[in-house]
Order: C-alpha cells, then structure tokens, then sequence
C-alpha cells in the first residue's frame, strides 16, 4: 500500500506538467467552422475585397470606434496587405478554450512587392454557435524573395480596437515625431494662449468703459452752435 501511494502521489505531481505541456486541440468540426470563417473574412478584411463581408464575422469589440458604414469603405481595425488565395485552412493552433481559439495564419501576398508573406496572429471566439474573430494582429512579415526588406515583428504594427483607421493602414514613420512635437507644443503653448485670451478680454472691457466714459462727456458738453 505505501509504495502504491507513492506511485499515485507521482503521478498526481506529474500531471499539471504533463497538461501544461499538451498540444491544445479542438474538435474537427470546430476548425471547419474555422476554415470558414476565415476564407471570408482574410480576403475581405486583409486584402480589403469586399470589406463590409467582414463585419458579421467579427465581435462586438471589433466593432469599438467604427461602424458597418466606415467597414464598407475600407475603414476597419485590420491592417491590409495585398493577400492572394482563396482558402485559408493552413493555420497552427496556438491556444484553445472551450468558446475561444488563438491561430496563427501565414498569408501570402502578391509579386511585385517587398513583401512575400506576413504571419497574423488571430485570436476566435465562439458566440451563439459561430466562430467569429475577436483580433487580428499581423506578427511578422517575411521578405519577398530577392528583396532585401528587412523582416518586422508585432511590435512594429499599430495597436487594434479603438485606434484611427486609415484606408491603407500604412503610417508615415515622420508621424512618430510630429505627433509628440504637436502635443509637447500645445503644452508650452496653452500658458501662452490663456494670457493672451485674458489680455484681449481686458484690453475689451477697457475699450467699451473708454466708449461708455466718452458718451458721458460729450452729452455734458453745450451743443455746437450752427
């Protein structure tokens, strides 16, 4: 009996490493319901074709700081790249839940570019039985064959929900400079701008006092004679 609860006790301190270590999984029917979803919602909300198809297939928080009507004109939380291909089944289970999936997807874009592929880590929620995406936020790109771009990792990519929206979702890297220098220059400048604010104010009750003391004086004045 003892060396059988030794055994047990093993066992038992074994197992949270041995779960922890486990490959997530979802059901088969769960990763078909999956590829499709994807197959509309990458070349619609990546590849910008057909944007407002993307809209019911995303949840509410991606829906935060836009509407269906800005969707429909290319204005959504997805940063866009010239995507080729029609199906997208080929992505790698990063985590998994009971209502929730993390994938990963490779896309890859056309010829011509810089860029050949760009890695999209996207997070899947199940609500009211249909697998919708919750984010999507491109992890890396890979250069175009011949190219020397340099390969750019998640942290170069602008934030997701919430933000301002471009079209093309490409931000000129001199904004990372000129929107601090517009926010320091409005705080050194707001001293400024009251005082002058309260200046003018002063310098027009002076005015309308000097208009209002002139009045007085001429009406005490004798007529001219004609």
């Amino acid at each position: 009996m003892p060396r059988l609860g030794l055994v047990a006790a093993v066992a038992l301190a074994a197992w949270p490493a041995a779960t922890a270590h486990a490959k997530p999984n979802i059901t088969p029917a769960d990763r078909a319901a999956i590829n499709r979803t994807l197959d509309v919602f990458v070349p619609a909300a990546i590849a910008r074709r057909h944007s407002e198809r993307a809209w019911p297939l995303t949840t509410a928080r991606m829906h935060l700081g836009g509407s269906q009507a800005e969707w429909e004109r290319g204005f959504l939380p997805v940063t866009p790249f010239p995507v080729i291909g029609t199906t997208f089944h080929a992505w790698t289970l990063d985590g998994a839940g009971k209502r929730k999936a993390d994938v990963v997807l490779l896309v890859h874009l056309k010829k011509g570019g810089p860029l050949g592929a760009v890695s999209f880590d996207i997070a899947m929620r199940k609500i009211g039985g249909h697998w919708l995406v919750d984010s999507a936020v491109p992890a890396a790109t890979f250069a175009a064959a011949g190219s020397d771009s340099k390969v750019l990792a998640q942290p170069d990519f602008a934030p997701q929900p919430g933000q301002a929206f471009s079209r093309t979702g490409r931000v000129s890297a001199k904004w990372v400079l000129i929107i601090p220098g517009i926010i320091l220059g409005l705080i050194m400048l707001t001293p400024f701008g009251v005082f002058g604010a309260h200046r003018l104010h002063d310098r027009r009750l002076r005015r309308g006092r000097a208009e209002i003391d002139r009045q007085r004086v001429f009406r005490k004045l004798p007529e001219r004679p004609q």
